[in-house]
C-alpha cells in the first residue's frame, strides 16, 4: 500500500475531492464519507461527488445529505480520493480530468483491479474499503476517529461482510467494528438501515425476483432476470435491486447465484440507446464469482462480485451460466 505517499499529499495540501463508483453501493458511500469526516477534523476542505444518487440505505449517515452530483465550475483540487474503485470503467464517462482533480488516490480493497490512479492504497485482506480508510486514518496520526466518521465506517464493514456473515468475517473484522461501537455507533440503527426498512416497491420486486428464479447444472447455479418492465411494473428503482441475488444464494445446494436485471442508459454513456444488462453475483462456498465477473469486464471479490454489460440479457445469461459452470468444473 502507498498509504506514505497519500498521507504526503494530505499533509501539502488543503482542499480534496472525494468520490467513489457510479450505482455506489454501503462500502462505497461509508468509506467516502468516513474519509470526509477525518480529513475534515485536520482542516482540510472536502466536496464529496457522485453522479449517482445515494442509496436509501445509508442516506441517514452524516454528511450523506452534502454529496453532490455536479462539480462546482471552476474549482480545482489538490487531490482526489477514489473510494471502493477498482476500475476506471466504474466513474462516470465525464468524470473530470487531472487539470481538476489533480493526483489521484485510489483507496480499495478489491483483488482484481486496474490501478487507474496515481497512488494506490489497498488491502486486499481488509473485509471492506472502511477498514483501509480507518488504516490511512492512523497513517495520518489521527488516533481517535471523529465521531461522525464511526457510524459511515461501521455501515461499510456491516455491509460488506453481510452482516458479519460472509467469510471475510474475522477476528480482526470484529475488533474494528467494536472500535467503531466504543465511538457510540449504534450497531442496530446501521443494520436497520442497511438490510431492512424496505419500501413497499422493494418488497413487491422481492416477490417479482423470486418467482422468476431458475436454476441450471443440477441445481448448482441459481440464477435471476429482471425486465426493466418489472422494475417499473411495480414502482421500483435500480437501486432496490440491491442485495436481492442473495435469495438465490440461499437455495439449498446452489453454488453461484447470478441476477441479472436492464437499465436504461444514462446521459453520459454512449452507445445504441439500448438497455444495459447489471450483473450481480454471489458465491456460496469455493467458486470465486470475480473470475466470473472478469470475463464480462467487471470485478469484485470471491465471493460477491458483478458488472454492467453492454448486451441483452438473455445474451449475458448465457455467457454466465457457461462462465459459472466453468468456475464450478462442469465444464472445461
Amino acid at each position: 500500500m502507498s498509504l506514505a505517499e497519500a498521507v504526503k499529499l494530505v499533509r501539502g495540501g488543503k482542499r480534496f475531492l472525494l468520490t467513489c463508483h457510479v450505482m455506489p453501493d454501503p462500502d462505497a458511500v461509508g468509506s467516502m464519507l468516513g474519509l470526509a469526516h477525518i480529513l475534515r477534523s485536520l482542516g482540510k476542505e472536502v466536496v464529496i461527488y457522485n453522479r449517482d444518487p445515494i442509496p436509501d440505505t445509508v442516506s441517514f449517515l452524516p454528511a450523506a445529505d452534502e454529496v453532490v452530483s455536479r462539480l462546482p465550475p471552476g474549482v480545482t483540487y489538490d487531490a482526489t480520493f477514489i473510494t471502493d474503485t477498482a476500475a476506471r470503467s466504474l466513474l462516470p464517462t465525464q468524470f473530470p480530468d487531472r487539470q481538476v482533480t489533480g493526483p489521484v488516490v485510489i483507496v480499495d480493497h478489491h483483488l482484481a483491479h486496474d490501478d487507474f490512479g496515481d497512488v494506490i492504497v489497498r488491502d486486499v485482506n481488509a473485509c471492506a474499503t472502511g477498514v483501509v480508510v480507518m488504516q490511512l486514518a492512523d497513517a495520518l496520526g489521527v488516533s481517535t476517529l471523529p465521531k461522525d466518521a464511526a457510524a459511515p465506517l461501521y455501515a461499510a464493514i456491516v455491509a460488506d461482510t453481510g452482516g458479519f456473515r460472509y467469510p471475510n468475517t474475522t477476528a480482526d473484522t470484529l475488533r474494528q467494528a467494536a472500535s467503531l461501537l466504543d465511538l457510540g455507533v449504534d450497531p442496530w440503527n446501521v443494520a436497520f438501515h442497511v438490510f431492512e426498512s424496505w419500501p413497499m416497491p422493494r418488497m413487491r420486486l422481492l416477490g417479482c425476483a423470486i418467482d422468476v428464479l431458475e436454476t441450471e447444472h443440477d441445481g448448482r447455479i441459481a440464477i435471476q432476470c429482471i425486465p426493466l418492465s418489472m422494475i417499473e411494473s411495480v414502482g421500483a428503482t435500480q437501486q432496490m435491486i440491491e442485495g436481492m441475488v442473495e435469495y438465490g444464494r440461499r437455495l439449498r445446494g446452489v453454488e453461484i447465484a447470478a441476477m441479472l436485471w436492464e437499465r436504461a442508459p444514462r446521459s453520459d454513456e454512449t452507445g445504441t440507446g439500448q438497455l444495459l444488462t447489471r450483473v450481480s453475483l454471489r458465491s456460496s462456498g469455493a467458486a470465486d464469482v470475480s473470475r466470473v465477473a472478469v470475463t464480462l469486464g467487471g470485478g469484485g471479490h470471491r465471493a460477491a462480485a458483478g458488472a454492467t454489460v453492454h448486451l441483452d440479457m438473455k445474451t449475458v445469461r448465457e455467457r454466465i451460466v457457461r462462465e459459472s459452470a466453468r468456475e464450478l468444473g462442469i465444464v472445461q
